[in-house]
């Protein structure tokens, strides 16, 4: 049987030590990971040709300091040095992969996501077949090359920023030369944002950038932490007039786009299964669109059998509304049965795996 297993948005950054907190790591989850991928390399799947789709975010390289900072100006040798300290740090994750492909029916491909655009980089791709293959290439494993999305046989994958002004990727022009030094990354304003904005407001609430919807945090920081949701406006503001001040967003943004930017801003990402559901309803051969990026799992049918699906976060996140108010710590995937007599079947699964009875506490 063929197979699809689609993850996204697993935010793994450079581990976890003992008595130390690590707030830009929201990974945890290394022993499930590895409990899920050998269900299909060496469990019950292991005779399936199984196509393991890592659909964006996968590692959280916008959260990775260098030298206690978060430079701007990415080179390749920088995301090579962030990249390290990601694969060092989750050898669990690096392992589980290398068994996963170890297994001659399965295959990966990699789609970078606003998170982790340092894959753009030959050499970053070089360093992760490297780390898990013992190659610098390998012929089951592969990067999407300069698109913002792909499909396989009637199955289409994006990671979801592309749809959102402020995260979306310049993809004629992915990298900047300045002067004659090396090429670094075009930055979409939203990783900037992160790392010059968000990155340092966490170091005071690590809490911050896992919480949705933002507004009722925001609401209640008004009231209950008046100090810091003054200073978080302030840094905002400041940013967002930077921002706006520098002739270069009038490039990335021409005039014709500035009110959809200024849509997409406020909307937050709310509403990517209605972009699923265009594409969905206007390409006759396409049964299923897998996004992520919102970090909120979710399934859409439509008409004629076809689907749209949110593969959500292996972070974990605390809901605010009512209806699902609480921390989400399930962690869920894509899996998809392409069949011979008809369309492919796309689902989303959530997975338990095994629990460990006794789990240490290292801070």
């Amino acid at each position: 049987m063929k197979l699809g297993l689609v993850l996204s948005d697993l935010h793994v950054g450079t581990g976890h030590r003992k008595g130390e907190i690590n707030i830009y790591d929201d990974f945890r989850e290394d022993d499930r990971f590895r409990q899920l991928l050998e269900r299909f390399s060496i469990g019950e799947h292991a005779n399936d040709e199984t196509h393991l789709v890592l659909n964006g975010d996968i590692f959280d390289l916008l959260k990775v300091p260098v030298n206690g900072k978060f430079p701007d100006a990415i080179t390749e040798r920088l995301a090579i040095t962030k990249l390290e300290q990601c694969l060092r740090g989750h050898p669990v994750v690096t392992k589980a992969l290398g068994t996963f492909l170890s297994n001659k029916n399965n295959r990966i491909t990699y789609q970078p996501g606003n998170h982790d655009m340092e894959l753009f980089f030959p050499g970053c791709q070089r360093l992760f077949t490297r780390a898990i293959t013992g190659e610098d290439s390998h012929p089951r494993l592969s990067f999407v090359p300069e698109e913002p999305f792909f499909t396989i046989d009637g199955v289409q994958f994006h990671h979801g920023h592309q749809f959102e002004a402020i995260h979306a990727f310049d993809f004629k022009k992915l990298f900047l030369t300045r002067g004659q030094n090396e090429p670094i990354l075009n930055l979409p304003w939203g990783s900037l944002f992160i790392l010059h904005v968000v990155n340092n407001l966490v170091k005071e609430r690590p809490h911050l950038d896992k919480v949705m919807p933002f507004w009722p945090l925001f609401v209640g920081g008004m009231i209950f932490d008046t100090g810091f949701t003054s200073k978080m406006i302030a840094e905002c503001l400041i940013a967002l007039v930077r921002a706006r001040l520098n002739p270069k967003w009038w490039g990335k943004r021409p005039f014709e786009k500035v009110s959809r930017f200024f849509q997409n801003q406020v909307g937050f990402f709310e509403h990517l299964d209605r972009y699923a559901q265009r594409m969905l309803e206007q390409q006759s051969d396409l049964h299923a669109v897998f996004m992520g990026h919102t970090h909120m799992e979710m399934v859409r049918s439509f008409a004629r059998g076809k689907v749209y699906i949110n593969t959500g976060t292996w972070m974990p996140m605390v809901n605010l509304r009512l209806s699902n108010l609480g921390q989400s710590l399930a962690l869920h995937y894509g899996h998809v049965e392409w069949q011979d007599d008809g369309p492919p079947r796309a689902s989303l699964h959530r997975w338990h795996g095994r629990r460990a009875e006794v789990e240490e506490v290292i801070f």
